[in-house]
């Protein structure tokens, strides 16, 4: 789903369909996503390890099943999650945490940026959501360590993905 086009330098790519890398701290959102993977069969998806050291991912999830039976009930999930992450970082659970709201996504799209100033080196990993034209659900992200910000910035992969979800066949 994204590529040489829309990416920096590939390393290596890998199997995502376990979500989008991202969310390093937030164990709800992990936790969720693993889930959403598993609701109906054919999720599918592929992480990218940059050369720079970035890990960028697209996984194209499949609503159904009794939890998840459309992509908007999977947006309120994550958006549920999110806010137990926030509670948990605001309690200390997570040490020097922070997540703050992406603007510039799509009408309806989710995203949230988790930075983790207790790993070492630092932390900041994005993530976004959008329910795509087909009714499936897009996710993207992206995971920096260090200093800078990533080499790619997340509200323009998840309009990428978006564009080429439709021609992204399922697993099945």
């Amino acid at each position: 789903m994204l590529d040489a086009d829309a990416l920096p330098e590939i390393e290596k790519t890998s199997d995502g369909s376990k979500g989008a890398p991202g969310t390093g701290w937030c164990d709800a959102l992990g936790s969720l996503e693993t889930k959403l993977s598993t609701a109906d069969d054919g999720t599918t998806g592929e992480q990218y390890a940059l050369v720079n050291g970035d890990v960028v991912g697209a996984t194209v999830f499949v609503p159904g099943g009794g939890y998840y039976p459309d992509a908007g009930s999977m947006i309120a999930a994550i958006e549920e999650a999110v806010d137990d992450c926030s509670a948990d970082a605001d309690q200390g659970d997570y040490g020097e945490a922070t997540m703050e709201p992406i603007s510039g996504l799509p009408d309806g799209a989710v995203g949230f940026t988790f930075t983790s100033k207790s790993s070492n080196p630092a932390e900041v990993g994005s993530v976004a959501f959008a329910e795509a034209e087909d009714g499936r659900l897009v996710g993207v992200g992206v995971t920096h360590s260090g200093d800078g910000e990533a080499s790619v910035d997340v509200a323009d992969l998840l309009a990428t993905a978006l564009e080429r979800a439709a021609d992204v066949d399922t697993k099945s």
